[in-house]
């Protein structure tokens, strides 16, 4: 009788076992595919721009004003005023000659 008692609670715990493992794996995949998407910045979902209107803004007066005194990675003077843009290391010249 032990040995028939051990054979089953052996089995049952295989069983376990590979349901668990059965589990996980399924899991793993499903929530993968999810995370992958909310990590997504939603800057990387919207469309590129056609090649008509980067050549407007190209070809805008005001972008082609702009000139750059400094390498990029360091704060760039640029030659006309306008509103500071956070996104850019861009300081105008004339606030660079106030101080």
């Amino acid at each position: 009788m032990g040995i028939k008692k051990d054979y089953i609670l052996f089995l049952f715990l295989l069983a376990i076992i590979v349901f668990t493992i059965y589990f996980l794996i399924n899991g793993n995949q499903q929530s993968s595919l999810a995370l992958a998407d909310d990590c997504k910045p939603a800057y990387l979902s919207e469309p590129i721009p056609s090649l008509d209107e980067l050549e407007v803004v190209i070809n805008n007066p005001m972008f082609r004003e702009m000139k750059y005194i400094q390498p990029f990675f360091n704060q760039v003077l640029i030659g006309q005023k306008g509103r500071i843009n956070p996104f850019m290391p861009f300081v105008s010249e004339e606030k660079e000659n106030n101080e």
